[in-house]
């Protein structure tokens, strides 16, 4: 099968050349083509890009995680479509033969790849990572005839993952949505009849080291997303499943003292952000583009600034 790998870019500079090493090394064979879809990045990103082989770039003005992907997709001349962000990094030369291994099932519509932390990730990253990827056997999701998916069903991640890009062509990515569109695609995927994979053999070094500041609108949006995807039923169904969450990495977080003091300022943060995100329609538009990391969600068409 042929793929295309599509990377989603903004001053991407500092990871480029090692992300495009990467795909080159990989085994037994790179992609077939590589596009980067640029938000008008002030650095070398484009220009990086351009000088590499079997790369093309593709231009998006107004930036949304569907809107860019789905650029790229309709762009693509493969048979699949391979999404990973500019920030991941494959873990090795089997990465890309890995991931894409599970679509010899052609009812195998999506694969996402497992994620382990960066050398610099803070305990709570990790333990986010280790438990929301884990090792271990893949695991294929369906649905079940009648059954609605919950969050559990479609949780998935465009961090680094491949598609049959016909079937995404017929489900593309939901433009309007602030993030969260990869889960966006499982859901629609799966009640459409697909099976998606979880496959932990294809690995990915991937993490963030966010400020205070960053988790408050990483999940501020979290929640907004969450409630464009599940409505006013959002809050109940991930409370729901982050009180599992939470109890395990609780747990986890008691028998590290030396994590104590940032883990109880980022539950502060976290729970704050999560609750106002949900509530966000209700509140003054001001407060809500202040609070987001992806403004330009909250602008209407042609407003900047």
């Amino acid at each position: 099968m042929t793929v295309s790998v599509i990377i989603p870019t903004l001053n991407a500079e500092p990871w480029l050349p090692m992300l495009f090493d990467a795909l080159e090394r990989q085994r037994p064979r790179p992609p077939n083509e590589i596009l980067v879809v640029d938000s008008m990045s002030a650095d070398r990103t484009r220009e990086l890009a351009a000088a590499w082989p079997r790369a093309r770039v593709l231009m998006i003005e107004r930036f949304t995680h569907g809107g860019a992907r789905n650029l790229g997709v309709r762009a693509a001349t493969s048979e699949l479509v391979v999404l990973i962000t500019q920030d991941a990094l494959p873990a090795d030369e089997r990465w890309l033969d890995r991931l894409i291994a599970p679509f010899v099932d052609p009812s195998v519509a999506a694969v996402c790849s497992r994620q382990i932390p960066r050398k610099d990730a803070d305990e709570i990253e990790r333990f986010y990572l280790a438990r929301s990827f884990p090792p271990g056997p893949p695991e294929v999701r369906r649905l079940a005839p009648g059954r609605r998916p919950g969050p559990a069903d479609i949780f998935f991640s465009n961090v680094s993952a491949a598609y049959r890009r016909e079937v995404l062509l017929r489900h593309p990515f939901d433009e309007r949505l602030i993030m969260c569109e990869d889960q966006q695609a499982a859901r629609d995927l799966l009640l459409a009849g697909h099976a998606i994979v979880y496959e932990p053999a294809s690995v990915v070094i991937h993490s963030h080291r966010y400020t205070a500041a960053q988790t408050f609108r990483r999940y501020f949006d979290s929640a907004v997303a969450m409630r464009q995807l599940f409505g006013d039923g959002a809050l109940g169904g991930t409370a729901r499943t982050r009180l599992r969450f939470l109890a395990e990495e609780a747990a986890h977080m008691l028998r590290r003292p030396a994590a104590w003091p940032r883990y109880v300022v980022h539950q502060l943060v976290r729970s704050t952000a999560t609750l106002l995100g949900h509530h966000a329609p209700c509140l003054p538009r001001r407060w809500v583009r202040r609070w987001s990391m992806h403004r330009g969600h909250w602008e209407p068409i042609g407003e900047s600034g």
